[in-house]
């Protein structure tokens, strides 16, 4: 069995020079937790301001304490992605007072389920906060954005351009970001733009407790060829580099981190 335990040290990751964000802005979703808590700090590291938001005030006061000493600030407010006039408007108050720089859309969620034990209730749920919510918020960011000459990353799925046995709801939408993405990448190339997909492999973080998750992640760990998972210091470093102008005229891209996991048998959320 492949081991969970054989990541690289948080410090080997951290490639970015330091102040290479300062005087930048970020607006981040799903930051109280995870990947997108582990982008926030190390944005706010590089000097970048960061406001997140997400469904959680505890989470989020939690990521704010975490950041304390950073270079960056971080401001955050609740708000459910799903709820359109909300979210847009606070995109548009954040946009308005401190501009968007960087929008990294990572809020998303599904359950495991084979296609046939998917309700269309829990369908149009998974849809609605894997895709419509990434089209509205990225929607609403746009202004401030083409006015900073900024990016936007997508924090997507490994295997989403091949399938994964179990979550045919978040593969169809987040197959619709990656056209959505590839699509804005053309029509706002003439802004100065760029747009990017993430996929991760399999990503250790506190939401996987309990027995149940860890023969999961093992059996995930284990399809992997590089034989470890991804860790969300790896994702966030990424992130960091694809905001910087050394990246951006690198758009449209789908880049898998993965431990080359897309190129092998996949990651399934259910065993054959």
């Amino acid at each position: 069995m492949a081991s969970t335990s054989s990541l690289p040290a948080a410090d080997a990751l951290r490639v970015m020079r330091s102040g290479v964000h300062q005087g930048r802005s970020a607006f981040i979703t799903g930051a109280g937790s995870g990947i997108g808590r582990a982008i926030a700090l190390r944005l706010m590291a590089l000097g970048m301001d960061v406001f997140g938001t997400g469904r959680r005030v505890e989470a989020l006061e939690e990521t704010g304490q975490l950041a304390e000493g950073l270079a960056g600030r971080f401001g955050f407010e609740t708000c459910n992605v799903r709820d359109t006039e909300a979210i847009e408007a606070l995109v548009a108050r954040v946009g308005q007072r401190q501009g968007i720089d960087l929008l990294v859309n990572n809020a998303g969620g599904q359950f495991f389920a084979p296609a046939t034990g998917i309700s269309r209730k829990g369908w149009d749920a998974v849809i609605d906060v894997n895709l419509s919510a990434i089209f509205v918020v990225t929607k609403a960011a746009y202004p401030f954005l083409k006015a900073r000459k900024g990016s936007v990353v997508n924090i997507s799925l490994s295997g989403v351009d091949r399938g994964s046995m179990g979550i045919a709801h978040s593969i169809a939408a987040r197959a619709g970001v990656l056209g959505l993405m590839r699509t804005l990448a053309l029509e706002w190339a003439k802004d100065d733009i760029a747009l990017n997909c993430i996929g991760p492999g399999a990503v250790l973080t506190e939401g996987l407790a309990g027995e149940a998750a860890k023969a999961m992640l093992d059996r995930l760990v284990d399809a992997t060829p590089m034989g470890r998972a991804t860790s969300v210091e790896e994702v966030a470093e990424l992130v960091a580099f694809l905001a910087t102008p050394a990246a951006h005229l690198m758009t449209g891209q789908l880049i898998q981190i993965d431990g080359a996991a897309h190129l092998g048998t996949g990651l399934h959320m259910l065993a054959a």
